[in-house]
């Protein structure tokens, strides 16, 4: 077996090898320090029992994502309304360095709340008659039938936020729930086809609308079912996903500018083959230009989608000679987030702390903040609000509520109901680009409205001692069906 050390030196050693930028020894360091830390708390999560998922590990892998992949690859300049800037090596370096710090704080509060004696119980979970299991059906087609017919810009502020999050929670979590027992071979053939729908409309869907998250969220939630029924990730896959992603990012701009910023309306199928023809010459034109140019900037600008480096260094340039620290005003959306819109048409906004960053590090102009929100991430924006104490300050509490969060809902014998929804969630909480109040807001709200619409299948767990233990048990060796017309005796659960 290799030391914990050597795959993310091998790492580190190989982006070195193959760097666009010159990049100092501290700079290499600091990478190497964001490559170890997420791998030793996998390989130490790889020799455990294996009871939850390693949410550390991809916490500080979307950190190393953000951070270590530009620093070698791509360009150490930003876009301001002013022009193009050139960042110092200082910035990049000490950018770095609170990527690190980061890392660290949100580690130690993530094992601080797994090492708490005290964990809030959990005592409902779904009940498995077979009747029930028809009604997760039902709304599993209805919450699909939405995302397609009904448009939520008819519903209002109020409406809308409660629509999106019927849509994209409700039908996510049952689709969560059938995987389970997909890989446990106990669901009939109308589940699969149902399932097999359900991934086919979300990532048209998604895809069409301009966002990869559909597309990038489905894949993470089914990783995470996975690890729960396999005690393992899936890795192979995500280096299958990985590529794929990093396909579509090139044409989303020009996607945005037509659909979204243009007067092109379009189906979902035209949509769709537009990002795909647009990636696809795109990619073809930088492989096949000899002078390697197009294929750099290609780069860059896939590369910069997804990097936090430069705009943290930006930061550390302007914080705090030109943009005072905030000491907290940018986290006072956070208060109202748990009111719903409905019953407060005109609260803040979760893009306000987006937009005052925006304008306020000359990224956009005042007048754009209306079509343009771009977020700076939760561990540079607790810079901006109290400098090196920041991680210790935001990003530590925040590594607290994770754990108790991956303790309550992030275990495969946390409950069938709470663990399909800790699944659905995962992709928010590796969301690390986005900024305090857009990170949490809504979380409470989703789990409300899941909870609201399962009622009639929700039971309390404490009626029935086996009832844990039963739904929990090992996939039988002889395959069985769920509410088939052979077989109707109570599911599994």
């Amino acid at each position: 077996m290799l030391p914990d050390v050597a795959v993310p030196l091998l790492v580190t050693v190989l982006l070195w090898c193959v760097s666009s930028n010159d990049v100092t020894v501290a700079q290499i360091g600091a990478a190497f320090l964001l490559a170890w830390l997420p791998w030793a708390s996998y390989r130490k999560w790889c020799r455990g029992k294996r009871k939850g998922i390693p949410l550390f590990a991809l916490l500080g892998g979307m950190y190393w994502l953000a951070y270590v992949l530009p620093l070698f690859w791509g360009s150490h300049e930003i876009g301001l309304v002013s022009g193009r800037r050139t960042l110092s090596e200082q910035a990049v370096t000490a950018s770095l360095y609170l990527a690190v710090t980061g890392v660290v704080a949100l580690g130690a509060g993530i094992e601080l709340a797994a090492r708490s004696p005290w964990v809030p119980a959990v005592r409902v979970d779904i009940a498995g008659t077979s009747e029930q299991w028809h009604y997760l059906r039902i709304i599993f087609i209805v919450g699909t039938l939405v995302k397609i017919l009904v448009p939520i810009t008819d519903w209002g502020e109020g409406g809308r936020q409660v629509i999106s999050y019927f849509e994209n929670m409700v039908p996510a979590v049952v689709f969560a729930i059938f995987l389970r027992y997909y890989l446990r071979r106990k669901v009939s053939d109308l589940d699969k086809f149902l399932m097999l729908v359900y991934v086919f409309i979300a990532l048209v869907v998604g895809i069409s609308s301009g966002w990869l998250g559909s597309f990038v969220g489905f894949g993470i939630t089914s990783m995470i079912v996975y690890a729960y029924e396999r005690r393992r990730l899936p890795l192979t896959a995500a280096l299958i996903v990985l590529p794929i992603i990093l396909f579509f990012q090139p044409g989303k701009e020009a996607f945005r500018i037509r659909y979204w910023r243009g007067e092109s309306v379009g189906g979902y199928v035209e949509r769709v083959v537009f990002w795909v023809e647009t990636s696809w010459n795109m990619w073809g034109d930088a492989i096949t230009d000899r002078t390697g140019q197009r294929g750099q900037k290609l780069a860059d600008d896939t590369l910069h989608r997804l990097s936090l480096l430069q705009q943290t260094a930006n930061v550390m340039e302007l914080t705090p000679s030109r943009v005072p620290y905030q000491y907290g005003r940018l986290y006072s959306y956070i208060w109202v987030t748990f009111i719903p819109r409905v019953l407060w048409p005109n609260k803040p906004s979760v893009n306000d702390a987006n937009h005052w960053y925006q304008v306020s590090y000359g990224l956009t102009y005042s007048n754009q903040i209306s079509s343009v929100s771009i977020a700076v991430g939760t561990l540079a924006e607790s810079y901006i609000n109290f400098g090196w104490f920041g991680p210790a300050l935001i990003i530590f509490p925040l590594g607290i509520f994770l754990g108790v969060m991956q303790r309550i809902c992030l275990r495969a014998d946390s409950g069938l109901l709470f663990s399909s929804v800790g699944a659905v969630l995962v992709p928010q909480l590796l969301a690390v680009e986005s900024q305090m109040a857009e990170y949490v807001a809504g979380l409470a709200q989703q789990v409300f409205v899941v909870l609201v619409v399962l009622i009639p299948v929700l039971r309390s767990r404490s009626r029935e001692k086996a009832f844990s233990t039963r739904m929990f048990a090992p996939p039988a060796k002889q395959p069985e069906t769920i509410g088939s017309k052979t077989s109707l005796q109570k599911p599994p659960l």
